[in-house]
C-alpha cells in the first residue's frame, strides 16, 4: 500500500506557514468545523469526535503514532459504524497533503488499527487522498485523481462509488463506508457553503456521510464556506480551531523538514 503507481506527479514540497490564519490552516479549521456541523445535522454521533482526537494526537506527537492512538481509545469501532472510521483518516491528509504515499499509509494504518476490514481501510485511504487533493483541486478533478490512484488497490464496488453522478444503489440503512463517501461527494459537489454540502448529503441512517460532506466542502472552500454566525453555532468550534492551528503548525514543520538539504 506504500506506492502510488497511477499518480506519479511529484509537486514541490508543501510550504506552509505555522500561522493558523494561513490558507492551509483555514482549510483545516473549516474541515474540522464541517465534520462537527455534519454531526449536529445528524443529531447523533458521526465520528467527528474521533477526527478531533486524531488531530489532538497529531498535535502531540507530530504524526501517526499507534501507541498514542491506543491510549486515546482509537483502536475500536466508531460510534457511526465502519463509515465513521473514514473520519479518522482526515487529519493525516491535512497534515501532509502533498505527500501522497504518506497519506495513503497513515490513512490505511489508522483504519486497520481499529480492526477495519480491507475494504473499509481502502475507503479510508480514498477519503484521505480526496481530502488531500481538495487542498489544490476542485472536487470533480480530485475524484478522478483518487480513482486513478486506487485502480490497483480498491475493490470494484468502491471504484464505482468514485464516479461523479453515480447512483447510490445500497439501501439507506446500509453501513457501507463507500456509500457514505459517495453521498458525501454528491452533497459537496458544486456546494458553495459547507452547510449546503451537508444538506445535500442528508439521507436516513447516514450520519458519517454528513460529516464527510462537511469535511470535503470545508477543505475545498476554507473560510469562504461559512460566515461568522454559522461558525459560532457549531458545537466545539473553539476546540476545532485550536486543533486546526496545531495541525497547521505540524504541517509547517514537516514542510520545513522536507525542504531542508540532505
Amino acid at each position: 500500500m506504500d506506492g502510488d503507481e497511477a499518480v506519479r506527479d511529484q509537486p514541490p514540497p508543501l510550504e506552509l506557514p505555522a500561522d493558523p490564519a494561513s490558507a492551509h490552516g483555514a482549510r483545516i479549521e473549516a474541515a474540522f468545523l464541517g465534520a462537527l456541523a455534519g454531526e449536529r445535522a445528524a443529531q447523533a454521533p458521526a465520528a467527528a469526535g474521533d477526527l478531533l482526537e486524531v488531530a489532538d494526537s497529531i498535535a502531540a506527537v507530530g504524526g501517526f503514532d499507534a501507541e498514542d492512538l491506543r491510549r486515546r481509545g482509537l483502536v475500536g469501532s466508531s460510534q457511526a459504524g465502519p463509515a465513521g472510521l473514514l473520519l479518522r483518516a482526515v487529519p493525516y491528509a491535512l497534515l501532509a497533503p502533498f505527500d501522497r504515499p504518506r497519506v495513503r499509509r497513515d490513512a490505511y494504518r489508522v483504519a486497520a488499527l481499529a480492526g477495519a476490514d480491507e475494504g473499509t481501510a481502502v475507503a479510508a485511504m480514498a477519503t484521505a487522498l480526496l481530502v488531500a487533493d481538495l487542498t489544490r483541486f476542485d472536487l470533480a478533478t480530485a475524484v478522478v485523481r483518487v480513482y486513478q490512484s486506487l485502480l490497483e488497490d480498491a475493490p470494484f464496488a468502491l471504484l464505482e462509488r468514485l464516479r461523479i453522478g453515480g447512483a447510490v444503489t445500497a439501501a439507506a440503512s446500509d453501513d457501507d463506508p463507500g456509500v457514505a463517501l459517495q453521498l458525501a461527494i454528491a452533497g459537496a459537489l458544486g456546494a458553495e457553503q459547507v452547510e449546503a454540502a451537508i444538506s445535500g448529503a442528508s439521507a436516513p441512517g447516514r450520519r458519517a456521510a454528513l460529516s464527510l460532506a462537511g469535511v470535503l466542502a470545508g477543505t475545498r472552500l476554507g473560510s469562504a464556506g461559512f460566515d461568522s454566525a454559522w461558525r459560532a453555532a457549531v458545537p466545539h468550534a473553539h476546540r476545532a480551531a485550536t486543533l486546526a492551528a496545531a495541525v497547521a503548525s505540524r504541517a509547517a514543520e514537516l514542510a520545513e523538514a522536507s525542504a531542508a538539504p540532505g
